[in-house]
């Protein structure tokens, strides 16, 4: 075999080696990447609910943030955020962890009647399994009024009525909304009788979606914030 052969197969085979070498890198970097990848999926989901980690819990107060989707404990989150009642679905909550600056956004809007009226029933409905009564339809007149009355402030940026005449608002807006949000039974001793036609407590959000359409949000590169 010629010098000039030898030579030639020499090159080709540390050819072949550089190659195999880089594709070896490729390979590994590919894994590094996907490991990387997996790893980081794992923390996100073992991060769970809340900055403290724990579960949910129904009979407090808590919100959900619009960006990471995530629920927070009243009791965890460090904005002073007035007077709430669980089952809340009229506010805007960005955590600290989603907020460009770091600092807690929460805003509580006004309420209409049919909100009002899903964050009684709910609240009634989750202390009637804490009590053991178990109930799923509650009095209009005996406890979905009085729920609101008592936690007007709580529930909504909406002036107290000074007059009752609020109270045949409620029944038009449970009315109108059964088979949607309310379910309807007539009782001959308490009368009409509305429960939660979902009845999945923690389903009961705020509709970021639409804030979203209405401009009151902004998706960003960085999450969602405020419009």
């Amino acid at each position: 075999m010629s010098a000039l052969s030898v030579e030639s197969t020499k090159k080709a085979g540390e050819m072949d080696i550089a190659s195999n070498s880089q594709n070896m890198q490729s390979e590994s970097q590919k894994a590094g990447e996907n490991s990387d990848k997996s790893k980081s999926k794992i923390s996100s989901d073992a991060l769970g609910n809340c900055y403290c980690g724990k579960d949910r819990n129904l009979n407090i107060v808590e919100l959900l943030c619009a960006s990471c989707n995530r629920w927070y404990h009243e009791s965890c989150i460090g904005y002073q955020l007035g007077k709430l009642v669980p089952f809340m679905t009229n506010y805007l909550f960005i955590c600290k962890n989603c907020s460009p600056t770091g600092l807690e956004t929460f805003k509580k809007n006004q309420a209409p009647f049919p909100q009002m009226c899903l964050t009684a029933i709910a609240n009634l409905r989750q202390e009637s399994c804490k009590d053991g009564s178990n109930k799923t339809l509650f009095s209009k007149d005996r406890e979905i009024i009085p729920y609101i009355d008592q936690y007007w402030e709580a529930m909504t940026t909406m002036p107290r009525r000074v007059t009752q005449s609020w109270y045949a608002t409620v029944q038009r807006a449970l009315i109108k909304d059964i088979q949607i949000l309310f379910t309807y039974e007539e009782d001959p001793n308490q009368g009409p009788m509305f429960g939660l036609f979902n009845m999945e407590l923690t389903s009961i959000k705020p509709n970021y979606e639409a804030m979203i359409k209405q401009g009151q949000l902004k998706v960003t590169d960085m999450g969602v914030a405020t419009g």
